[in-house]
């Protein structure tokens, strides 16, 4: 063969090795393009309460829809083996229990911690890795999850914290309609007292001169029966009002707290609801409003968006300012014979009045 003809076969020969390369690149490339591009895995969230209450069913949907508009719930999911619920009357180990197994499960990468004692649990069993969103604790300092003078909890872990909240929920209520002898009722231990914000009611009481008659013989699961019975030993001991606090014989969702509405009506007792309208629209004299739902949902669902990675580096988180709403009924002021300031009556952003749109619900069981 002379060199003149192998250089030419040689040539030939390369044209069509390249050739066929580029043609099985465009191939593959023409699949790759029409392949479907996986997603990336789901991140999981736990949801973690002691017992069920209506507020965390509240917030807990409100953090989804926040999801939902950052445009990211597709990435996170909630599974349904994944919500721990061991009930109010369980042990102190069923808590820790089933917060050591949350905290060892390495799928898990965020766990929403609702409540006091959902959240101490998590606390005591910390990985100091796993996110920990803590939402709806009564009293953060009191149960020792807060820093009072630093604000600072653990590293790991998110939580809306205002000062002196419920202290001034109390000074508030003083202030606005006096009272001499307030009922507040609790289960004794360090839950219950912070459930029902024992130990700010008790320092505005001797700062402001009343006097706080106290029930701490509450059942661990605050039943209506144990309740019962504590708000007819308070009005045994002369009380002119009465704390309606955040325990399970007053959610509507599971018990039906009425007939105690009544009898505190009957005998002219000023009552004062922590949870705003969901107790004023039923009776109760007056509420404090203390959470805005929506902008709270926000608030945890930026801030667990952000530690899942699912938000960008400079993203605007929601900030959730304090804005207590005063909410009053004017047809239980009426039955109870009381003429409400002018000053409350222009303060309050939610009055529910027999001569008013939306009265027909003062009383509504739900």
């Amino acid at each position: 063969m002379s060199r003149s003809f192998s250089a030419l076969f040689h040539a030939a020969a390369l044209f069509f090795c390249a050739a066929m390369l580029c043609t099985a690149a465009r191939t593959a490339h023409a699949a790759s393009a029409t392949e479907p591009r996986s997603e990336p895995p789901k991140k999981t969230a736990a949801y973690f309460e002691a017992g069920p209450y209506w507020e965390f069913s509240l917030i807990r949907q409100q953090v989804i829809t926040a999801l939902k508009e950052r445009g990211v719930l597709q990435h996170v999911a909630f599974p349904e083996a994944l919500h721990i619920s061991p009930g109010w009357d369980a042990p102190e180990s069923a808590y820790r229990d089933a917060a050591r197994r949350l905290m060892n499960d390495p799928s898990v990468d965020v766990i929403l911690g609702m409540g006091t004692a959902a959240t101490k649990a998590l606390l005591a069993e910390n990985n100091g890795r796993t996110p920990i969103m803590s939402i709806d604790v009564a009293d953060p300092v009191s149960a020792g999850i807060v820093d009072a003078r630093t604000g600072k909890t653990a590293p790991n872990l998110t939580i809306h914290y205002v000062k002196d909240k419920w202290y001034k929920v109390f000074a508030l209520f003083h202030e606005a309609l006096p009272f001499k002898r307030l009922g507040i009722m609790y289960h004794d231990s360090p839950e219950g007292l912070s459930y029902s914000n024992v130990h700010e009611a008790r320092e505005v009481a001797r700062e402001r001169g009343f006097t706080l008659v106290e029930y701490p013989h509450l059942d661990k699961a605050e039943s209506i029966a144990t309740c019962t019975q504590g708000v007819d030993q308070l009005l045994r001991q002369g009380i002119d009002a009465f704390y309606i606090s955040a325990l399970n014989c007053f959610d509507w969702t599971q018990a039906n707290p009425q007939p105690m509405f009544d009898v505190l009506a009957s005998r002219g007792i000023r009552t004062f609801a922590r949870d705003g309208s969901v107790h004023v629209r039923r009776g109760a004299l007056m509420g404090l409003s203390t959470l805005d739902y929506v902008p709270l949902g926000r608030f945890y669902a930026d801030r667990m968006a952000r530690q899942l990675g699912l938000l960008p580096p400079g993203a605007e988180l929601e900030r959730e300012a304090y804005t207590p709403k005063i909410t009053l009924n004017l047809v239980t002021a009426n039955n109870l014979g009381m003429d409400i300031p002018l000053l409350l009556l222009i303060s309050s952003d939610e009055i529910f009045d027999a001569t008013l749109a939306g009265s027909h619900n003062a009383t509504m069981p739900r």
